[in-house]
């Protein structure tokens, strides 16, 4: 090899570790807005920009030099957080909205998920038997990233979404009862037991940490009268016949526990009786190759061992092998959506051999 074949390769490698340079950059970006927007609102900035003001009067009140204000301001302004009017700043509407928490989705619950996100995937290179799952405390910010409160705007959606399931919201209407499996802090069990005042209900969480906000929320929301909350495994479900239906949070089980839950399910349900679930994360149908976002809850999930991304079609084969039938997919607002039946007695019956 020549001098100027090594010097032709030295260049190349300088081009590909500055391309890969600019990239790491680029990544930083998020996290660094991020970490910005995080102190803003610990230092109570993002409170006083819920009404217009100005740097100087920023600046007046947190004691930081007007110049320093303005070029946070700026940042924020560009990344989509604030908007200004001529010399006057002020929160957009979406941020507005995270920061009040009206909505029961607020920006503490947001960046304790972020964290929680980022310390998961530095685990994800350790050996099996270093790395590990969720404790309580972090399985609680989970179930809150995840979780609505019953407002005005989450009755309204879920509202439009028992629109497309007339039959299972029959039931609801009639009371139920219902077993939510894998109720979370109870942001769907929650809503729709004040969606339905006859309603009454099961929710079954196995986490003590997110079945505790789940009874403080209940009491919150007025509902703690018509609920029962077991802190329990729902795999120990002994219930029998007992539910006309059930909405089973599927995509936060474990690929272990799957099976052992549908049955349980299965046996609790009356017959005839309806089980929900949702597809989340769906699986692509327009892109040739999962985007970075896409990778990375993947691995994020399937490091807690969830069977992560299963479809709708996925869902419907699962439940049948357990013995559910008459599948039904719905599109909805909280996406697709799966209902299947519990074979009514004669059914049941016909299918054992029984007279």
């Amino acid at each position: 090899m020549n001098s100027q074949s090594v010097d032709e390769q030295g260049l190349d490698r300088l081009r590909a570790a500055l391309a890969a340079h600019s990239a790491i950059k680029s990544w930083s970006e998020g996290r660094e807005l991020i970490e910005l927007l995080r102190a803003a609102h610990h230092a109570g900035w993002l409170d006083r920009l819920h009404r217009e003001t100005t740097a100087d009067e920023l600046a007046t009140a947190t004691g930081v030099s007007v110049e320093q204000v303005s070029n946070v301001l700026a940042v924020l302004t560009s990344a989509g957080v604030v908007q200004t009017r001529s010399t006057r700043f002020q929160l957009s509407p979406t941020f507005d909205a995270l920061v009040v928490g009206a909505s029961g989705v607020d920006m503490s619950t947001v960046l304790g998920a972020v964290d929680l996100t980022r310390g998961q995937l530095e685990q994800a290179v350790q050996p099996a038997g270093r790395s590990r799952g969720l404790d309580g405390a972090q399985a609680l910010a989970l179930a809150r990233d995840w979780g609505v409160r019953a407002t005005p705007g989450a009755r309204q959606l879920y509202g439009t979404l028992y629109q497309a399931l007339p039959e299972y919201r029959d039931r609801l209407e009639r009371g139920g009862p219902l077993l939510d499996v894998g109720s979370g802090v109870g942001g769907a069990l929650l809503t729709t037991l004040t969606l339905f005042e006859e309603l009454r209900a099961v929710g079954v969480e196995v986490v003590p940490e997110v079945a505790t906000e789940l009874r403080r929320r209940a009491q919150e929301a007025g509902v703690d009268g018509r609920v029962e909350l077991r802190a329990i495994d729902a795999r120990t479900l002994r219930d029998e016949a007992t539910f006309t239906v059930s909405y089973w949070a599927q995509a936060f089980f474990s690929t272990s526990a799957r099976t052992e839950t549908l049955t349980a399910i299965f046996r609790a349900l009356r017959s005839d009786g309806l089980l929900l679930m949702q597809e989340l994360f769906p699986p692509s149908a327009t892109q040739d190759q999962p985007t970075v976002r896409g990778q990375l809850d993947q691995l994020f999930y399937r490091q807690q061992e969830v069977a992560y991304g299963l479809s709708a079609e996925a869902l419907a084969a699962e439940a049948s092998a357990a013995g559910f039938q008459d599948a039904q997919i719905i599109d909805s607002p909280l996406g697709r959506l799966v209902i299947m039946r519990k074979p009514a007695v004669d059914q049941l019956q016909s299918l054992s051999g029984g007279s």
